[in-house]
């Protein structure tokens, strides 16, 4: 079970610190024996927090982290197809 979790924080993070940098966002997480486990990521302007990019909510750690890093990806794929467009209308 360790392993797991470990692993799937490394994954995690190994997706997260790279785009923490390049859209400027923050995270919120909450672990316990007791709740569920969440992770929040917001994308910043500056000090202003806008959009919530990451909302990931399970029962297990493990997976939580997990779903985290799937939807950073499918966040990141969206900029990037966004960005592409602008640069053809550009």
């Amino acid at each position: 079970m360790d392993d797991e979790r470990s692993k799937a924080m490394r994954d995690f993070y190994q997706i997260y610190r790279p785009l923490q940098k390049k859209y400027n966002l923050r995270m919120h997480s909450h672990a316990s024996i007791y709740d569920e486990a969440f992770i929040r990521i917001w994308e910043y302007k500056g000090e202003v927090r806008g959009e919530c990019v990451v909302n990931a909510k399970e029962e297990d750690e493990a997976a939580c982290y997990r779903r985290a890093a799937d939807e950073l990806i499918n966040y990141s794929n969206r900029k990037e197809e966004v960005r592409g467009n602008e640069r053809k209308a550009g």
